[in-house]
């Protein structure tokens, strides 16, 4: 018993779970065929008094000539299903509708239904794989949805899948000051195929999407008068670096980065279905990446002026002060021969008139006075001296009164 079916004049599945009223019952003339095995199915369970829940069977009730087939196709159609519940109530939403273009029962795709979201004035085609099929079936699918809706953004939501995760390991990268770790991941030639046509791949991850950024590696040149040798506190070697390709990785790119972001963050501007927020990190990569080039170049010339400069001159002791003598071996400077002080300088007659050639008088410098040694003290009970006032007739008499 099969839950879906793929119906030949719509040409699209159908699921039991979504309305089957109106669709003719039983065989219907081969309308219904295996999505697995391609063989005709019967519609069961339509009527309004059945007592079964509508399913598909294939002819006389006999399972599928595909089980393990069978049972994933449901699986992803599960997967879809349950995704398309969680685009119809992103805000912004106006519509959500399921399709298989380019779906073809004789060349199967192998791709389950797609999600036709309409957000605002954009129509956006979601795809949900649980694994991707070869390139052309990829690059068919792509065709078919341009042809079918043109114009449309075609976002491609895949699976974590363990064996492509894990293969390269994390990267730390600078955002708001602090190291975040971000996952790469090897592109592969269906991923790779997708984002040639155009379209966008991004890994779902529960209510979490990782989109992709282009990781460059890259080695600094070595430019004169640069040393990129032994840096202190660096384990790896600083000319390697690397830098980002945005807001799509670059076909040259050597690995993809994985931004993580809210997928209800998809629909934020209510009119564009589009990872703001992851382009607003790799705008800050961006400016971080260019930060570190400058900064890298500028110490290997810091570390190259710090190697290479000249030795500092010696340090000899300085000499005590004292009068300044010339060198012994150099020449004695002649000296003006020392004239006599004149003690008593002839001073012309005063009639004669100076002359060009006559000598003005050099006046002596002025002669301080003899110092005059100070009085003694006198004692307090030393005998008056007599002065010669008192040897006059009355002046003894005078003072006695």
């Amino acid at each position: 018993m099969g839950t879906s079916a793929w119906d030949t004049e719509t040409k699209r599945p159908i699921h039991v779970d979504q309305c089957v009223e109106g669709l003719p019952i039983g065989l219907a003339g081969g309308r219904y065929l295996c999505r697995a095995c391609r063989d005709p199915l019967i519609l069961k369970g339509a009527r309004p008094e059945a007592k079964v829940a509508p399913h598909f069977a294939h002819q006389g009730g006999g399972p599928c000539r595909l089980p393990e087939r069978e049972a994933q196709i449901d699986a992803d159609d599960e997967v879809v299903i349950q995704l398309s519940h969680q685009i119809r109530a992103l805000p912004g939403v106006t519509g959500c509708t399921l399709a298989s273009p380019g779906d073809d029962p004789h060349q199967p795709i192998g791709l389950p239904p797609v999600v036709i979201a309409q957000c605002g004035e954009t129509t956006v085609v979601i795809e949900r794989p649980g694994t991707l099929p070869s390139p052309q079936a990829v690059r068919r699918r792509i065709l078919a949805v341009r042809d079918h809706h043109a114009g449309a953004a075609h976002v491609w939501f895949l699976r974590r899948d363990p064996a492509q995760f894990g293969q390269l390991p994390s990267h730390t990268v600078r955002l708001g000051g602090r190291d975040v770790e971000h996952q790469r991941v090897a592109p592969t030639e269906q991923q790779q195929a997708i984002l040639d046509a155009g379209g966008h791949v991004y890994w779902l991850d529960g209510k979490l999407v990782l989109v992709p950024y282009g990781y460059h590696a890259f080695r600094h040149p070595a430019r004169p008068e640069q040393d990129w040798t032994n840096w202190p506190r660096w384990r790896e070697d600083p000319r390697d670096d690397w830098r980002i390709s945005k807001p799509r990785p670059a076909p040259d790119a050597d690995c993809w980065g994985l931004v993580p972001i809210a997928l209800s963050s998809l629909t934020r501007t209510r009119a564009v279905f589009q990872p703001a927020d992851a382009h607003k990190i790799m705008d800050e990569l961006y400016a971080a990446q260019e930060g570190r080039y400058r900064w890298r170049n500028r110490r290997a010339r810091e570390v190259y002026a710090e190697r290479h400069a000249p030795p500092p001159p010696p340090v000899t002791a300085t000499p005590a002060e004292g009068p300044a003598t010339a060198p012994a071996d150099a020449p004695a400077e002649a000296q003006p021969p020392e004239q006599p002080r004149q003690t008593n300088p002839v001073v012309p007659p005063a009639d004669s008139a100076p002359t060009p050639n006559t000598p003005m008088p050099v006046p002596l410098p002025p002669v301080a006075p003899p110092a005059i040694p100070p009085q003694p003290p006198l004692m307090p009970n030393a005998p008056r001296q007599r002065r010669w006032t008192d040897f006059l007739p009355g002046f003894r008499r005078r003072r006695a009164r």
